[in-house]
């Protein structure tokens, strides 16, 4: 069911849940303080507990009435990155974040979207935790149909065409008094780094996740992904880039040109829906680009998507 923003805000005041879009993915809405909303997406996802939600907000006080301090350098990123693909994680007073927010962390993370029906519905309803509307670890959905492909008609949608980004928000955690990188994604570090006036280094989150993103695979189509073509073992499909030649499959999902990494991850998580929706079992996916800014980013959910390692320090 598709339904607009009006619609949207009374179901997140009932405490049910609606998809949402963003210049990133499509989210998976609650209320921030609505505990019955909040308890739905873990069991609609099948969401690990120990994962905490992202809390989407509108404006910067929403931050500083729950914060336990305001970070050095918060106010430069919110002014430099909010709105958009940057998501913030710092201490907050506990008794005002819900425990299942923060998955019984003394952080919490806030993103402000940059999409103008997100906007609208936050300023409507309140903070909203969301995730991505998808079922754990498939890949995140950057369209409304992708979302019912998952739900269908148990979420209501709020349509907002195409993302923008097609991959999630970068997070930094504040942590022993400096960012650090929680999470690639959407923001190049780089970007960040120029502003800060340092690199923020990795933060491990593999024995406890201190942001969305860490320990569990992510991004996974059923059909089985190659980094590397092995003659040993035949595949259906090739995801490569318009400019190169590759051995002949059936299927080509072109990610776009090799000189723009915002087109390839705009179209990444698509194809490998489209990989399962036509029953391939394996494909090659090329991931012989730079690693550094978006196409780092790219090349760590695309080996997350292949079940390999990747470190983001």
């Amino acid at each position: 069911m598709r339904v607009s923003v009006d619609e949207a805000a009374q179901i997140l005041l009932k405490g049910e849940n609606v998809a949402v879009p963003t210049e990133t993915v499509y989210g998976l809405a609650a209320l921030m303080d609505n505990i019955q909303g909040v308890d739905r997406i873990f069991a609609l996802k099948n969401r690990p507990r120990a994962n905490p939600l992202i809390i989407h907000i509108a404006d910067v006080e929403t931050v500083e009435a729950v914060a336990k301090e305001i970070p050095e350098g918060f106010y430069a990123l919110a002014s430099a990155f909010w709105p958009g693909p940057l998501a913030l994680a710092l201490p907050v007073d506990v008794s005002k974040v819900p425990e299942s927010v923060r998955a019984g962390l003394p952080t919490a993370c806030f993103r402000m979207p940059n999409h103008p029906l997100a906007l609208e519905l936050i300023r409507k309803s309140g903070p909203l935790v969301m995730p991505s509307a998808n079922l754990s670890g498939k890949p995140s959905p950057t369209a409304a149909g992708a979302v019912e492909e998952d739900f269908g008609s148990l979420v209501p949608v709020l349509d907002g065409g195409p993302c923008q980004r097609g991959v999630e928000s970068t997070i930094l955690i504040w942590q022993d008094g400096m960012w650090r990188l929680g999470r690639l994604g959407a923001l190049a570090v780089e970007e960040i780094a120029a502003l800060l006036g340092y690199y923020p280094e990795g933060s491990d989150g593999k024995e406890k996740p201190l942001c969305p993103g860490q320990k569990w695979r992510h991004y996974a189509p059923k059909a089985h992904l190659l980094t590397s073509l092995p003659v040993s073992e035949e595949v259906e499909a090739v995801i490569g880039f318009d400019e190169r030649s590759y051995p002949q499959r059936k299927y080509f999902f072109s990610l776009g040109s090799i000189h723009s990494p915002e087109k390839a991850a705009f179209r990444l998580y698509e194809i490998l829906r489209k990989l399962d929706r036509q029953g391939i079992k394996s494909a090659f996916i090329d991931v012989d680009f730079p690693s550094t800014g978006l196409w780092r980013t790219l090349r760590e959910r695309i080996l997350k998507a292949a079940g390999q390692e990747f470190d983001a320090k």
